[in-house]
């Protein structure tokens, strides 16, 4: 789906799970808002679950992952599969998902 990437874009949709004040915070670069969390596991979760998705839409993601001190302990890739997107048609592909 052509709505994954910004115009002229080679990079990864990115994913961060960071430390917020009584919780985490699970933000996206598709998205303004974060989505909130009391548990890291939890909020980790969540951020995998968004980066398959991405990746099963035809999108290139990538988790970032930070500790309590807002340091980051790990990062992984989620690549794109290549046949997502191949059945719709060009104003489908570019069309965002509706509710």
């Amino acid at each position: 789906m052509t709505w994954l990437w910004k115009v002229g874009a080679v990079q990864d949709n990115i994913i961060s799970v960071t430390p917020v004040g009584g919780g985490w915070a699970v933000t996206s670069s598709l998205s303004d808002q974060p989505l909130m969390f009391l548990s890291g596991a939890q909020a980790e979760t969540k951020a995998r679950s968004l980066a398959r998705v991405i990746a099963g839409a035809g999108g290139d993601a990538q988790v970032i992952v930070h500790d309590r001190r807002n340091v980051m302990i790990g990062a992984v890739r989620y690549f794109a599969d290549e046949g997502a997107g191949a059945d719709l048609s060009p104003s489908e592909a570019s069309a965002p998902p509706t509710a």
